[in-house]
């Protein structure tokens, strides 16, 4: 699966740096309903994007996780203490059977790999469109002091930016867990901080799939010395047996 995602991740890599129209998108003035609902139905399913992807690496974690601390409870163990301090644990020491030595390496080989790279990427890609979706609403409010007809539309949208607002609260105190810190950017600064030219929809695309060909890089490594560890830890019990 892992491979399958890797070369996936590397293809659209590929594709969004070929990419020559994603970065005169933002800067193009349209006001259009269609542009509008567009922008609004991009921007949910950013959110969603990012929160599917956070929770499905944090259920897999979690699984091995509760897996592993449930087979660790069938262990009788005592801490090793020497004069460097306390012996780090570990199931083969002890002479636990092999699915309680791959469980315990599965566990902490996923815990070594964060996800934190990729939903950092996909929040500020979230934050990008959110700032044409600002300007926009910036735009029908200054037609509507020339068209009355179009308050409505405007209402409309101001119901709509209440919504997406408390969304974009809610991703970013998922950012905040996923990274570990204190304190994220507010909605209102990170539209500031994306408010550089320099900061393309192309560019920030392109991160997130640069970050996920890393983070799916990296799973691939450790998926693949945790199978080679398992074949070790398999050779060398059938030679202590043979022996």
């Amino acid at each position: 699966m892992w491979k399958s995602m890797l070369e996936c991740h590397h293809d659209q890599c590929e594709a969004i740096r070929e990419a020559r129209i994603l970065g005169s998108i933002g800067s193009r003035k349209k006001s259009s309903d269609s542009h509008l609902q567009a922008t609004k139905q991009l921007e949910h399913e950013l959110i969603n994007w990012t929160f599917q992807f956070s929770g499905w690496i944090s259920a897999q974690k979690g699984y091995v996780r509760a897996l592993n601390n449930w087979l660790l409870k069938c262990l009788l163990y005592e801490p090793e203490e020497t004069p460097d301090g306390i012996v780090p644990f570990s199931p083969g020491r002890i002479g636990a059977p092999q699915i309680f030595v791959i469980c315990n390496q599965w566990s902490q080989a996923l815990d070594r790999i964060s996800e934190k790279e990729v939903v950092d990427s996909m929040h500020l890609f979230t934050m990008s469109v959110l700032q044409i979706w600002e300007q926009d609403k910036l735009e029908m409010h200054r037609q509507v002091m020339k068209n009355k007809d179009l308050e409505r539309k405007v209402r409309n949208m101001d119901r709509d930016d209440q919504k997406l607002q408390k969304q974009i609260q809610a991703l970013e105190r998922k950012v905040v867990l996923v990274s570990g810190e204190g304190k994220g950017l507010s909605v209102s600064e990170n539209i500031i901080y994306q408010s550089d030219k320099s900061s393309s929809l192309q560019a920030s695309l392109q991160c997130i799939f640069e970050a996920m060909e890393r983070f799916t890089d990296e799973t691939v490594r450790a998926y693949e010395e945790l199978l080679q560890r398992s074949k070790e830890e398999s050779a060398a019990r059938n030679h202590e047996r043979v022996s």
